[in-house]
């Protein structure tokens, strides 16, 4: 099938190479998997990605040939920054601030993790076509197809600020200016890692977790050590970071009040709404709370803590692991 099934009137896309890391706010080229993007018109394009055969974060889920949907988060993260500023006149100083976004993926079990896979996204945009001025803040609706099979899709809202109206904005809400993550030091979770769904201890974010009522609640480390969470310093926890954190805290929380295993359960979807910024220089909570349901998809209610104050929350999406997924191939 066409990379292009989405608008076959475009050129197909390119996988041979990665774009520019710059533009994807990226220091490091083992953390950038968009190859190319093609405008359709002024509010819609196509983004192409190679999604890793291995990665040190993203295919850190033993047992399982699922592919990650953080993973598939990250390639739309990676079409929203570099079209903003290829498509959407973005300039290249400026801060993107994440308001919400939701993920649903119907046809993620249609598909195998292994082979390095090309990945092809149509974003659509609520920017009107005619636009000339850059763009301020942005939806972004992105559908993925995978070597022919769709998968699903995601949405997005983005908030787009100059450096200096950014700084202005962080210091008035803190009263301080905000610390930046070199300086914080590396606290390591203290869940063992296949409790969250992990090989890998440094991918693994909770802290001191404890059964709360109908659910779990846990501290969020800083994990400025995981050079793909934290692949340059940050003033704050990402949205990337909380919703990771969000989906192991899904996970300790099924198993632990529903006897639904880690290595059997998966991600399926998600809607997250971000309302403050998570500060590195005080503690953040997250509790898991899982609503009521049956044996398929089970929703679980989260929400982020800081200081007294719901900083995010939302609902995450989790599902048995088919057993044509739970062997390594």
């Amino acid at each position: 099938m066409s990379t292009n099934a989405f608008a076959p009137q475009v050129r197909e896309l390119e996988f041979f190479r990665s774009v520019d890391r710059r533009l994807l706010h990226r220091r490091a080229l083992s953390e950038v998997f968009l190859t190319d993007t093609s405008a359709v018109d002024g509010s819609r394009f196509l983004a192409g990605a190679q999604l890793p055969s291995s990665h040190a974060c993203f295919t850190d889920h033993p047992g399982r040939t699922v592919i990650d949907p953080v993973l598939l988060l990250e390639c739309a993260r990676q079409a929203e920054t570099y079209g903003a500023h290829a498509h959407l006149g973005v300039d290249s100083g400026t801060k993107f601030v994440l308001q919400s976004w939701e993920m649903r993926l119907p046809g993620l079990f249609a598909a195998h993790a292994g082979a390095p896979g090309e990945l092809t996204m149509e974003v659509t945009t609520d920017r009107p076509a005619d636009a000339t001025a850059p763009a301020r803040s942005v939806t972004y609706d992105v559908r993925f197809l995978l070597d022919g099979t769709e998968l699903g899709e995601v949405r997005m809202a983005v908030g787009y600020l100059s450096p200096a109206t950014y700084s202005a904005l962080r210091t008035r809400r803190r009263g301080t200016p905000p610390v930046s993550s070199d300086d914080v030091p590396v606290v390591a979770a203290t869940v063992a890692a296949h409790e969250v769904g992990r090989a890998l201890g440094v991918n693994a974010l909770l802290l001191d977790p404890v059964v709360d009522g109908g659910g779990v609640t846990a501290g969020v480390r800083t994990p400025n050590d995981n050079p793909s969470m934290f692949d340059h310093a940050q003033d704050h926890l990402p949205g990337m970071v909380l919703t990771e954190a969000a989906r192991q805290a899904a996970l300790l929380a099924g198993a632990r009040l529903l006897d639904r295993p880690v290595d059997g359960t998966a991600l399926v979807g998600f809607d997250l709404g971000f309302s403050r910024f998570a500060e590195l220089d005080a503690p953040v909570t997250v509790s898991a709370v899982p609503e009521p349901g049956g044996d398929g998809v089970r929703a679980v209610r989260v929400v982020f803590r800081q200081g007294g104050e719901e900083i995010a929350s939302g609902t995450v999406d989790t599902a048995p692991v088919p057993a044509s997924h739970r062997s390594a191939r």
